[in-house]
């Protein structure tokens, strides 16, 4: 295995004897230095070769601004704090100083080698990733259209509606298209879609400081159908740690790297994906014709009224239409005092077998049922996106 130099800097005397005995006994750990000042590191940086630089949280007076210095001079290297005490604003200020990870103070000696272990590798991948995506992306010269797919009534099939219509959009426009799963506790667009993350947004989250559009492709994966996909966590508790902040630096990255970004929503307003409703060009509401569902719908829009949400933006799609049910078309449209901008009709052997087989109905017969109106839906999307353009350069 090959060895992982260690810098301490400015670390407690006692700590630093602590940490000094620990990684004397990892042989493929080693600490090539120690600094009592950051421009001694930063020195020593230049002179010799770190991986790995461990920062003591009052060094200098604040080891997290330490960190950022040292994380914008020397972006090869990975910083880990060493606290003395958890505190509530801790992992906010680590994940701006561009700090890979934070230890309390005193720590196991397999928490320590693992936090650096894993540090090393994040920089191994960083290095992989850069090298993939650099100079390959083709940057665009336009913001690309963002479709935030949302409803505040779970189960009404927003995930369903957010990646068929992603699908639909790359196979008529071959244009590039993006799809941002913002459920953070449970989103399952990956799963939808048959893809088995490699990377979540909490990984992209790790690296927010150094976010461009090179760094965020390479944290993309890619669905056969060449839709690029940011998939949700895998586990739940994570999501703390992620702010409005973090979604809004991410989206509008995206928004400049792709045509289209469409985005599946968690069934609430939650404040860190608000920016998701601001950045929006198209809101699509989805409901279904169910009486609860409808009053569900329509609470949500008196809600985005009150908060004075551009109603402009908003579009209404009826998904699940049944033609035999009770509740018709129009008595959704005078129920929530909106025209319906797309219906999906309900085919229930389709729906389950597609979920079932991880295959979007526009990839599995995009001529006929659930997948035509998938497609006719992303056809008035491209259309309305080519009017606002041509409105556009009028006014230019």
């Amino acid at each position: 295995m090959e060895k992982i130099n260690v810098l301490i800097v400015e670390v407690l005397q006692e700590q630093k004897n602590n940490i000094i005995d620990i990684l004397s006994n990892v042989e493929y750990i080693k600490i090539v230095g120690e600094a009592d000042s950051p421009d001694e590191a930063l020195r020593k940086l230049e002179e010799k070769e770190a991986d790995i630089i461990l920062i003591g949280a009052n060094a200098a007076g604040d080891g997290y601004k330490v960190s950022e210095r040292v994380n914008s001079e020397h972006p090869e290297a990975a910083v880990i704090i060493i606290e003395e005490a958890f505190k509530e604003e801790t992992i906010h200020k680590a994940i701006f100083s561009g700090a890979k990870d934070v230890l309390v103070y005193p720590f196991t000696p397999a928490k320590l080698v693992d936090a650096i272990y894993r540090a090393h590798e994040l920089l191994k991948k960083k290095s992989v990733l850069h090298t993939k995506s650099t100079s390959k992306l083709k940057k665009q010269s336009h913001l690309g259209e963002v479709i935030t797919v949302f409803s505040t009534k779970g189960g009404v099939g927003k995930t369903s509606v957010a990646i068929n219509l992603a699908v639909a959009i790359q196979k008529q426009t071959g244009k590039r298209v993006a799809l941002a799963d913002m459920d953070l506790d449970f989103g399952n667009a990956a799963l939808a879609l048959n893809v088995v993350p490699k990377y979540t947004i909490s990984d992209l989250v790790d690296d927010i400081k150094n976010i461009d559009q090179d760094l965020i492709e390479s944290y993309l994966m890619t669905h056969e159908s060449g839709v690029k996909i940011l998939p949700a966590n895998g586990k739940p508790q994570i999501t703390e740690f992620i702010n409005a902040e973090h979604i809004e630096a991410i989206l509008r990255t995206m928004q400049k790297s792709f045509d289209y970004v469409v985005i599946d929503m968690p069934a609430r307003f939650y404040e860190p994906i608000n920016p998701a409703f601001v950045i929006a060009d198209k809101l699509f509401m989805v409901t279904t014709p169910e009486i609860s569902t409808i009053k569900n719908v329509k609470s949500a829009l008196l809600t985005l009224n009150d908060l004075n949400y551009p109603k402009s933006k908003i579009r209404i799609i009826l998904n699940r239409a049944d033609s035999k049910g009770l509740i018709k078309a129009k008595d959704v449209e005078t129920t929530l005092n909106e025209n319906i901008y797309g219906i999906i009709n309900y085919d229930y052997k389709t729906a389950v077998a597609c979920l079932n087989e991880g295959i979007p109905a526009t990839m599995k017969n995009s001529k006929f049922g659930m997948g035509k109106e998938f497609m006719d839906l992303a056809k008035n999307v491209i259309h309305d996106s080519e009017i606002s353009a041509d409105r556009e350069g009028e006014w230019e």
